[in-house]
């Protein structure tokens, strides 16, 4: 399975790279409607190596942009064109200009949209102390958990940052499932680690049809080399210490 992350969308004119216009979306859509998959679906089958390699997508949204609300549930989860998505929340930033209130993130939780924490701040994770880290990790889940009234287990790093201090102080604060924006099938160098694609602007429509055909194509010659020599977890674990 393939795992699309995006962030907000916009009518025109985005302000940065990570913005796209719902028109790409609409372009992106049209690519890979037929493979979508709910995030029931994906969590309840991302743990069978079978798996890996079917065609099924993914959609994943970060930041809480209010955009998750008025254009991916109300445009296109409600009429049926997605059957779903994953929507990661900075905690700390709910309700200031641009994002999604507690009712909406609320709805979505209601609806059956995966709401997954995104940290408070939206802060490098590797850069903090480890007291901020736990912080970041827990008060953000018990304060999802809170509002939403269920387990909140998925977790995306900021900025797609991670180390091993990292993921493991999520592991004991209780998340099951952690997202990356490494390039690739959804499965990682580590069973509870998963790539995803970190679309922007720049990204048309051709690159999102070859990464549906082969997400690993745009991956480093080194990588090729070190999975044929059975070297690239080992090597993920040294890189990611």
């Amino acid at each position: 399975m393939i795992v699309l992350n995006y962030h907000e969308l916009v009518e025109a004119s985005p302000s940065n790279a990570w913005s796209l216009t719902h028109d790409t979306f609409e372009a992106h859509l049209s690519l890979c409607s037929d493979g979508l998959v709910s995030p029931q679906s994906f969590l309840r089958h991302c743990p069978d190596p079978k798996a890996s390699r079917t065609g099924g997508v993914l959609l994943t949204f970060d930041d809480g942009f209010l955009s998750d609300y008025t254009q991916v549930y109300a445009r296109y989860m409600t009429s049926g064109r997605i059957p779903g998505f994953m929507s990661f929340i900075p905690v700390d930033l709910v309700g200031s200009p641009g994002r999604m209130s507690w009712g909406m993130i609320e709805e979505l939780g209601r609806s059956g949209v995966a709401i997954g924490s995104h940290g408070m701040a939206h802060v490098d994770l590797t850069t903090v102390s480890d007291a901020n880290l736990d912080r970041e990790l827990g008060v953000s889940k018990s304060m999802l958990e809170d509002r939403l009234g269920q387990e909140v287990t998925l977790f995306a790093f900021p900025y797609g940052r991670f180390s091993r201090r990292v993921w493991e102080a999520a592991l004991r604060a209780g998340y099951t499932h952690l997202f990356t924006i490494q390039l690739g099938h959804h499965r990682g160098f580590e069973p509870f680690l998963y790539s995803r694609l970190c679309l922007t602007n720049n990204m048309d429509a051709e690159y999102m049809r070859q990464h549906l055909l082969d997400p690993n194509a745009m991956r480093a010659f080194g990588w090729r080399i070190s999975t044929r020599l059975g070297l690239y977890r080992p090597l993920m674990r040294w890189r990611y210490r």
